[in-house]
């Protein structure tokens, strides 16, 4: 019986748009030779069925959508309402044929109380993310969804910068179908060196977006290269999502048709 030839890297999308529809966008992407769309809290709070409908005959696959962003409320209800959220869109993610659900642990500044020698509120929160992580672990087993952690810069969350933080409560959970986005704009602002974290961290990463510099414009737009940081990727076998996740220098459709020959360079010169 012939083996089934491995699947390479994909191309999605998740900004930028012009203003449009859902099914308008999944048609833009497929139209421009992106093989998928990331989708966002502007559709995953519809139903399952609706977005399907709209993502019929488009051509567009569902790279993944975001999860709950609340699993570090100080609010024991509300990180308990995070897990089931993260629960029913592990379901919704398998139901769309998507690989990933994304979770941002919290934005902003820290909200726990330090209650030293006994914990810090550092201690705390990682105590609480690693808690909940594990109550989602069955879920993410039973519908094959990889479930991310995603770093980002010190403007946006106190708490999870560094693709090293992913890791180390990756592997504090110790459950499979757990990984990491690699974000590369946020490893801009936050990583010394891209190729370097990702040599050492690649093997945790499970989904990448890519944008340009500290105005997070869309790929190519500057003379960033990406390639140190796609080699490392490659040495882990990488076969994941590479998605836009920018604003535009000018009109969204016209950024969006030159960030793609770009990137696909970019990756195959790695």
């Amino acid at each position: 019986m012939a083996q089934s030839k491995p699947r390479g890297v994909r191309f999605g999308v998740r900004t930028p748009f012009p203003k449009l529809g859902l099914r308008e966008r999944a048609m833009l992407v497929h139209r421009l030779g992106y093989d998928g769309i990331e989708l966002g809290h502007e559709w995953v709070n519809q139903p399952v069925a609706a977005i399907q409908e709209q993502l019929a005959g488009t051509g567009a696959a569902v790279s993944a959508i975001v999860g709950s962003i609340q699993l570090l409320d100080t609010d024991p209800k509300m990180r308990a309402e995070g897990v089931e959220l993260d629960r029913r869109r592990l379901r919704m993610a398998k139901d769309l044929g998507a690989d990933c659900v994304i979770e941002v642990p919290v934005f902003g500044a820290n909200k726990f109380q330090d209650i030293s020698p006994v914990m810090t509120a550092r201690e705390v929160e990682e105590k609480l993310l690693v808690a909940g992580l594990k109550q989602l672990a069955p879920d993410v087993e039973r519908t094959g969804v990889t479930l991310l952690l995603e770093p980002c810069n010190h403007k946006e969350t106190h708490f999870m910068n560094r693709q090293s933080q992913a890791a180390e409560i990756i592997d504090a959970v110790g459950a499979p179908g757990l990984r990491t986005l690699s974000d590369f704009y946020h490893m801009q602002l936050e990583e010394t060196d891209i190729g370097e974290t990702l040599g050492r961290y690649g093997k945790y990463t499970a989904y990448v977006h890519l944008a340009d510099g500290a105005a997070r414009t869309e790929p190519g737009s500057l003379p960033f290269d990406y390639r140190p940081g796609f080699r490392a990727l490659k040495k882990w076998g990488y076969a994941g999502w590479l998605t836009v996740e920018s604003g535009a220098t000018d009109d969204p459709e016209h950024a969006l048709a030159r960030a793609l020959p770009y990137l696909q360079r970019q990756w195959s010169e790695a």
